[in-house]
């Protein structure tokens, strides 16, 4: 009797816990519809799902802070490319990295190089991050979504979400708690140019303008293990459903 009673009781509690996983990943797909609504709605972020930008601002290296201008493309689900003009020490130079499927370069000055292998894993992880901050993604039941609780993201009220899949670094994610714009993404990330080293990767958002029905942050900061790394303003941003393919050839 008392084992059929325990037996029971096991399936009791595993049936409670099925019931309340299942109601807490509806909360959490109610979440990402809002943010999704927020955002230009499900069928703008579907449609549109390549854009470009300009931006200019700084980066922190030690011990100075370099002047940049730059230009982003980039065509969900694969492609990025972006190019950074740098001004130090009465030099100028220019570093282009273009992300295209499987295949990867990065150019310095007048030299082209391919990604190696490392370099592609790291350029899939930054994939990655595009498509589950262009929103639309997460409703692929690939992507699982947790609890992160409230936060304060600049001073505002947020509600987080961390996002796993299969194979890639976890993404969290932090959405104003009024308004359901994506405050902040935090990840890990490796310096490959330190020999691999891993740090914390933070981008907060702010600034958000409507581009053809889509709203796009103006204001980017990114920041690495809690540190000022980019501080970046978009002055000039569009939305296109493609974007033409030589834009992301070998440079």
């Amino acid at each position: 009797m008392w084992k059929i009673a325990g037996t029971l009781g096991t399936v009791g509690l595993l049936t409670l816990l099925v019931f309340v996983r299942a109601s807490e990943d509806a909360r959490l797909r109610e979440l990402v519809e809002r943010a999704i609504k927020a955002h230009g709605g499900p069928d703008v972020l579907a449609k549109y799902k390549a854009g470009a930008s300009k931006e200019k601002g700084k980066i922190h290296l030690p011990g100075q802070a370099i002047d940049f201008t730059g230009e982003t493309s980039y065509q969900l689900p694969d492609r990025i490319r972006s190019d950074a003009h740098f001004k130090a020490g009465g030099q100028e130079f220019t570093v282009i990295q273009v992300i295209d499927g499987k295949k990867g370069w990065f150019k310095v000055g007048d030299k082209t190089e391919e990604m190696n292998k490392e370099m592609l894993d790291e350029a899939r992880e930054q994939i990655n991050v595009a498509k589950i901050t262009h929103l639309i993604y997460l409703q692929d039941k690939d992507y699982k979504l947790s609890p992160l609780g409230e936060a304060k993201v600049g001073g505002r009220p947020a509600i987080g979400v961390r996002v796993e899949r299969k194979g890639y670094r976890d993404v969290n994610l932090f959405f104003d708690k009024d308004k359901g714009l994506l405050l902040k993404m935090e990840t890990r990330s490796k310096d490959l140019m330190q020999g691999g080293q891993e740090y914390t990767s933070t981008t907060l958002y702010d600034d958000y303008k409507k581009v053809e029905g889509m709203m796009v942050p103006y204001k980017v900061t990114i920041e690495r293990d809690g540190k000022p790394y980019v501080d970046a303003e978009v002055t000039e941003a569009k939305i296109a459903e493609k974007i033409d393919d030589n834009v992301f050839e070998k440079p």
